[in-house]
């Protein structure tokens, strides 16, 4: 049976394209500024402009071994924390904070009372403990350190798996002491956050004192949890700029298509931990990072310009190592990765597990709050000559695009990148529903689908697409095709679920649908000497078709360059497919990912 070929768009602008890191309009701000400068005896300094915020880099035990939570009552400055931040200088136990360095602060003072145990930080600030769900009780004495006199304000709020406890209202200087008490009972997690009142954080040295875990029952450290973003309304900073490694969290968001909500500008690890990002640019980007992002949420926005489209998630240029796992993101152009230079002998590597994705969008807008009939090609996931690098997966996420809210190339596009012989690419287990034009109804001339490899014209078979493994995914409504393989070497895909009704929701018929499964050397491999041992087997595909007079076929497979040797027992899992069947196989899958111990998306 004859099908048409897939019909390829390539924009040569996404091979190389730099980062606009310098800003415009919008230039970034370092959040979480303090008003003081050096340290507690010059708290009348007034802000230098000069980013002196912190964050921990390991549980703040040092070369202590952590207490665990006995049972009864447990001071929490003998706890390791899972997190910490702090607007200037270290959080320190059993001190206030000092604004240099750990272990210059003072003795802990409220209103002449003064405390052996607790936290001294400076605004803004969070603190994060894993309670493993140990303890009845949590309770503390609140206030700004007498150190700072009258001066400063801030908000002492206790929070809990994501929800809020207690929120002290605006307190300063002058204000009486505050003891609070909360349950905890049951909760995983606990954090203490402080925040600048709104007023900025001048002098806003701030105290939990004699802050205690109460009827706790015995048992080791419990493991961190990820930190779940506040529910409720979002209140965003300004967009962060990350100078030096560490942990970060928090509410960002960029008005600006030219500056990412945060930029990273260092190649000491990163991890950027249950945070809210917003925006019509990157929301993360920069150059040779060592980044990992976790159980973060992201939501692109029109840019409002014309002939501009939102950005990425992640855009990662000359990486050094990427670990995403776990997060949200919607209405944004996806993960681009391009380059690797990361160290494989120090496990550098690249992971994408377990996200949640919906609505990646390339779609141009027209300036006056919609979108042209036109999109820049981005994708779930893009990797941009990312080559010879081993364990790298791209594993159990869900991507869902909706039509006429979403547009892109492929959701997964392997453009020159490759595994290695002896450790391959592995694309397993993912749930892929949706790709589709701007106007699927209308537009027959569309090139996207579900997973392409052997993207681009590499002609060595370390710069051809190679070493590659494609298995277990379930692919659905991705209109050009399900899996293609169109140029480069030794990538196999085997034991897929490849489906389509063919159809939008409101029953129009798709345009531009073509075929499930293909494999045709679009990018001149044979020729160039660079393509071997590509294989399709053991799939399992259903594809619908419509001809011009409405009748319906199924176009599951097109090898024009595979034998039957290499492309073998690719079967027909059904010989019709509805709407329904579509939601019956993502049912399927958010099954098998439950069965699996795959928890998808945001903690």
């Amino acid at each position: 049976m004859t099908h048409t070929s897939p019909t390829r768009f390539r924009a040569c602008a996404l091979l190389l394209i730099p980062l606009a890191l310098a800003a415009c309009s919008q230039a970034p701000s370092a959040p979480q500024t303090s008003a003081t400068n050096g340290n507690a005896s010059a708290a009348d300094y007034p802000y230098d402009g000069i980013d002196r915020s912190w964050t921990a880099s390991d549980d703040g035990l040092g070369s202590l071994k952590g207490l665990g939570l006995a049972s009864g009552d447990n001071q929490l400055s003998g706890q390791g924390w899972t997190s910490a931040t702090s607007g200037w200088g270290p959080v320190e136990r059993n001190k206030s904070n000092g604004e240099t360095k750990g272990g210059d602060g003072r003795t802990l003072t409220l209103n002449g009372k003064t405390y052996s145990t607790g936290l001294g930080v400076h605004a803004n600030s969070t603190v994060t403990f894993a309670l493993g769900g140990q303890c009845a009780t949590f309770a503390s004495d609140i206030g700004l350190d007498d150190e700072v006199g009258t001066r400063g304000s801030a908000v002492f709020q206790v929070w809990a798996d994501g929800v809020k406890l207690y929120d002290s209202g605006k307190m300063t200087g002058s204000s009486a002491t505050k003891s609070l008490s909360v349950s905890v009972a049951g909760r995983k997690e606990l954090k203490l956050v402080v925040t600048d009142a709104g007023d900025k954080n001048y002098f806003d040295h701030a105290d939990w004192a004699n802050a205690r875990l109460l009827s706790c029952t015995a048992g080791s450290t419990p493991a961190p949890t990820p930190s779940p973003a506040p529910g409720g309304t979002v209140t965003y900073k300004a967009p962060l700029v990350i100078t030096k490694g560490g942990t970060y969290t928090g509410n960002y968001q960029s008005t600006d298509p030219n500056v990412p909500a945060i930029t990273v500008r260092t190649s000491e690890p990163v991890v950027i931990d249950g945070a809210n990002l917003k925006g019509p640019g990157n929301l993360i980007a920069g150059f040779s990072m060592n980044l990992t992002v976790r159980n973060t949420k992201g939501y692109g926005v029109n840019p409002n310009v014309a002939g501009r489209n939102v950005g990425r998630f992640i855009s990662s240029e000359e990486t050094i190592n990427l670990n995403v796992t776990n997060n949200y993101f919607e209405g944004t152009g996806g993960i681009y990765v391009r380059a690797f230079r990361g160290n494989t002998g120090a496990g550098h590597t690249v992971k994408i597990l377990r996200n949640s994705a919906k609505n990646i969008d390339g779609r141009f807008s027209n300036g006056a709050g919609g979108y042209r009939n036109d999109f820049y090609r981005v994708q779930f996931v893009q990797f941009n000559s990312v080559r010879n690098v081993p364990n790298v997966e791209i594993a159990w996420n869900q991507v869902i695009n909706e039509p006429y809210k979403s547009a892109l190339e492929e959701n997964v596009n392997m453009y020159e990148s490759t595994g290695t012989p002896s450790s391959r690419i592995k694309i397993h287990d993912n749930l892929i529903w949706g790709a589709y034009a701007p106007d699927p109804a209308a537009t027959a001339g569309y090139g996207g689908g579900g997973i392409l490899l052997g993207d681009g014209k590499g002609s060595s078979m370390s710069t051809a697409g190679g070493w590659v493994d494609v298995y277990n995914n379930t692919i659905i409504s991705t209109t050009n095709q399900g899996i293609g393989i169109a140029g480069g070497h030794n990538q196999n895909v085997y034991n897929n679920r490849v489906v389509s009704a063919g159809l939008l929701p409101d029953g129009r018929k798709i345009a531009a649908q073509n075929v499930g499964l293909y494999v045709w050397d679009q990018q001149g491999s044979i020729k160039g000497g660079v393509w071997a041992n590509n294989t399709v087997h053991d799939n399992k595909v259903a594809w619908m078709r419509y001809s011009s007079d409405g009748k319906s076929s199924l176009g599951n497979t097109w090898f024009a360059n595979c034998t039957a040797a290499l492309c073998f027992n690719n079967t027909t899992l059904y010989n019709t497919v509805t709407l329904g069947t579509e939601a019956a196989e993502l049912s399927a899958w958010q099954s098998r990912a439950a069965s699996n111990g795959q928890k998808i998306g945001t903690n």
